[in-house]
């Protein structure tokens, strides 16, 4: 899956740091740049615009430690540089330096002087959160033999991804949707630790169980121990005697023994699905000698969403959201949040993919650039020339600037991306537009 662009950053940051920072060679900010740039830098050492102007090309140009070191000469003139310090939190990941980049964009944070603005923060955390699950997830790889000697956290539960083995592609989504379920019900019991999702997804992605592995205690036990986890959770959901009958089965694995020490199974239609998986809660916790407070068994048996429809909805948004496919995540819940307004989980988890989207990354790795303006006849205004601003304003110094944006679409209007659900969609062919930006002093 590929991102699209309609406009560079760096060019748009090239435009505004050099018209207002000093350099009287304003020029772009692009790798071929480079050799000028550092002329003038030998010129004006200590131009923060200059030196950010240096740190973007470098960036581009992939030499994130030379990135660095201007941009980091920027911050130490300007420490308000909003620009400098995403692309100071950019290269430092791209160099692998997750908690500097952390560092930087938890700053970055502090100088987000928009909603925009704070939108792509959190949205770069949320999105290097998730390198540092997968990070974390090969460090307990590497670290298995030594990780496989300490004693678990008590009481800490870890829950698989549950599998389907039936034929029907429509209820696979339910591998994301129970484990989902079984999580947060089992969170509800005061005396349990549950690991986050996203953590134990992020082991089995690096361990890349097969099929078979996932279900097999000793398996399980295994990636347990590399979890820090007492016990793991791990089920099958499969096709019954009818085409809507279905059976769910879960069980309880020691980490320490490999033992399985409780199981639990139920068999309705595919209607009674929240009903299947409260049983199976029940059951389990019963096995495990866990007597419940009246709070417990209520909270537990409280369902997401009465509408079973929004509910696998929620789910293939949960599928593509592991898949790093976040645009279609947030279509997903978008949709099980329109059948079921009530369905909170549905539109909080659709807020967060919305910001990952509008980053203009489809996935968790991708990460090339901070958000960019989509330019699209009768919604540029609010999109692309909204974003502009908030960028412009965090450039250019002083006040009172007006600042007017036009966009003059190409003649081809499939030339044009679409937004959709927050995401950019893949246009046929490239973008080729004209942006026409006018900063009036006072």
């Amino acid at each position: 899956m590929r991102f699209w662009r309609a406009i560079p950053l760096a060019a748009v940051g090239g435009l505004l740091l050099g018209a207002c920072g000093g350099n009287p060679h304003p020029g772009t900010v692009a790798p071929a740049n480079l050799p000028e740039l550092e002329a003038e830098r030998a010129k004006h050492p200590t131009d923060p615009s200059l030196l950010t102007r240096i740190g973007i090309a470098y960036y581009d140009a992939k030499d994130y430690t030379r990135a660095q070191d201007a941009l980091k000469g920027a911050l130490a003139v300007e420490k308000g540089n909003y620009a400098a310090t995403v692309y100071l939190g950019l290269s430092q990941e791209a160099a692998g330096d997750l908690p500097g980049a952390r560092a930087s964009y938890t700053t970055a944070g502090t100088l987000a002087r928009t909603d925009a603005q704070k939108g792509e923060v959190h949205g770069l955390i949320t999105l290097l959160s998730r390198k540092e699950l997968a990070q974390a997830a090969r460090d307990a790889v590497a670290r298995e033999s030594e990780l496989s000697k300490q004693p678990p956290t008590e009481n800490t539960v870890a829950v698989f991804p549950f599998r389907y083995l039936g034929t029907n592609p429509d209820y696979k989504p339910l591998e994301s949707g129970l484990t989902y379920l079984m999580v947060t019900d089992l969170s509800k019991v005061n005396r349990l630790t549950l690991l986050e999702r996203a953590r134990v997804q992020s082991l089995v992605d690096e361990m890349k169980l097969t099929d078979a592995g996932k279900t097999d205690p000793n398996s399980g036990a295994r990636s347990g121990r590399m979890l820090r986890a007492a016990d793991v959770v791990q089920g099958t959901l499969q096709n019954g005697t009818t085409a809507d009958r279905l059976k769910l089965d879960a069980s309880v694995v020691a980490t320490t023994s490999s033992a399985v020490v409780a199981s639990g199974s139920a068999n309705n239609d595919l209607s009674k699905l929240f009903d299947m998986e409260k049983a199976v809660v029940f059951q389990l916790l019963q096995k495990m000698n866990i007597q419940l407070s009246p709070a417990e068994q209520r909270a537990i048996s409280e369902r997401p969403t009465a509408d079973l429809q929004a509910f696998l909805a929620f789910s293939s948004g949960l599928e593509a959201e592991d898949r790093g496919d976040f645009r279609a995540a947030s279509d997903a819940y978008g949709r099980a949040a329109a059948r079921d307004p009530n369905f909170r989980a549905a539109r909080d988890r659709q807020a967060t993919v919305q910001s990952l989207s509008g980053l203009g990354v489809s996935a968790p790795v991708a990460l090339g650039s901070i958000s960019e303006p989509a330019i699209t006849p009768g919604i540029g205004s609010t999109v692309g020339s909204d974003l502009l601003r908030n960028l412009i304003g965090s450039t250019v110094p002083g006040t009172g600037h007006q600042i007017e944006i036009a966009t003059r679409p190409p003649d081809e209007r499939h030339n044009l991306p679409e937004v959709n659900g927050g995401g950019v969609t893949d246009p046929v062919g490239g973008l080729t537009g004209t942006i026409i930006i006018i900063i009036t002093r006072p």
